[in-house]
């Protein structure tokens, strides 16, 4: 029995448990055990014998294979980076070409960049090291970031006709069998043909690819028109591509395409697709169709249509009439409703009804028939009334 601390204090003790064994149930009577039989020694050993037999064929005598630990996945960038494809590789090619162009010796910021960056290397001069291609901005632009590797594996399964590798990988140059070629004179930019044209201007063309972004990667520009473009082989390699726009650029060509033949004969494979090409003298001349176009509508501006009445022409009466200069114009129709009924009396005097008002218009008091009011009256009825305004 639980007793309070507050009684044990006082001496209050508990009563004593009884210490007997709990009672235990006894086995049924088919549960209980059988008399010893003494031949179970043998048995027993039998089983023993049997039960080792067993585990020892079980047991293997290879050593368990080692537990390895799973590495974790390591957690990546959330973006996905684009593999090196050959068509990466071919543009990487392309690019290169039109850092060592015929166009870009004679250009003068192109030739002063190559200028700068020209080194030596094993007795032979005029190369340039791969980190200073991999900053010019035809590399540069490239997506996924070249690298050196990419570079150099780029001219090794895409060679180039006129850039070669050096022996050590890590510079390239212009072939020296390649420049100067026997269709190019000394000053480029200097030279006219009978028409005026430049020339560069007899080799250009003005694009406008099917992305508008392509412009922005000169090295794609040069390698599309080189695979899907069926370009002749006069007018390859690419020489310069100068952006206009994110959406449109001018591409300089080796050969001349102001040949009507040739080029109506390109033109007419549309290739590449969904591309619109132009020469630049095409170019030039649409250019000042339009602006002089626009000229042409400032000095004299298109006649819009007056759709308001003319005055002059309308009748007098058809003119609108003039209002108060307390009028306000609102787009609600306000509608008074004046009623003048004239009643006579038995006596042969008129009677007049008050006139009855929408608005809360309170009617005038009556007046006593006296003959001064009576001429009042008829005096007022013979004039028109003219109806209120609010």
């Amino acid at each position: 029995m639980f007793i309070p601390r507050s009684l044990r204090l006082k001496g209050v003790r508990e009563a004593p448990r009884s210490k007997a064994a709990p009672d235990i149930a006894e086995a049924p009577p088919d549960v209980a055990e059988a008399p010893p039989d003494p031949l179970d020694t043998v048995n027993q050993d039998t089983v023993k014998q049997d039960a080792l037999v067993e585990a020892t064929k079980k047991t293997s005598t290879e050593s368990p294979a080692p537990q390895t630990d799973v590495p974790a996945k390591k957690r990546g960038p959330r973006f996905t980076v684009k593999p090196i494809t050959p068509e990466y590789l071919s543009q990487l090619t392309c690019g290169m070409e039109l850092i060592f162009s015929d166009y870009a010796h004679h250009e003068k910021s192109r030739l002063r960049w190559l200028q700068e960056h020209y080194r030596t290397e094993d007795g032979d001069d005029k190369f340039v090291h791969l980190t200073a291609i991999l900053q010019h901005r035809n590399i540069s632009m490239m997506k996924p970031e070249a690298t050196h590797a990419t570079l150099q594996q780029a001219l090794r399964d895409f060679p180039s006709d006129i850039v070669e590798l050096s022996e050590n990988s890590f510079f390239v140059r212009r072939k020296p069998s390649t420049y100067p070629p026997r269709f190019l004179p000394n000053d480029s930019f200097s030279v006219v043909d009978d028409d005026g044209l430049s020339f560069w201007d007899q080799r250009t063309i003005y694009v406008e690819p099917h992305l508008r972004t392509l412009c922005k990667t000169p090295a794609k520009v040069a390698h599309f028109l080189k695979v899907h473009g069926q370009i002749k082989g006069k007018w390859l390699p690419v020489q310069a591509v100068h952006m206009l726009w994110n959406s449109c650029a001018f591409v300089v060509l080796s050969g001349n395409v102001t040949h009507k033949d040739r080029w109506e004969k390109w033109r007419a494979a549309e290739k590449p697709e969904d591309w619109k090409v132009l020469t630049k003298v095409e170019h030039t001349k649409r250019t000042a169709e339009y602006v002089a176009l626009l000229e042409e509508e400032k000095k004299n501006p298109p006649v819009v249509r007056n759709t308001q009445a003319d005055e002059v022409v309308i009748p007098a009466i058809a003119a609108p009439a003039a209002l108060p200069m307390n009028t306000e114009i609102t787009s609600e129709i306000t509608e008074v409703i004046v009623s003048e009924i004239a009643a006579e009396s038995d006596d042969g005097k008129p009677t007049y009804i008050p006139k009855r008002k929408r608005n809360n218009w309170k009617p005038k008091k009556r007046t006593a028939p006296d003959e001064t009011n009576t001429a009042i009256e008829e005096s007022e009825e013979e004039e028109p009334k003219a109806k209120r305004q609010e």
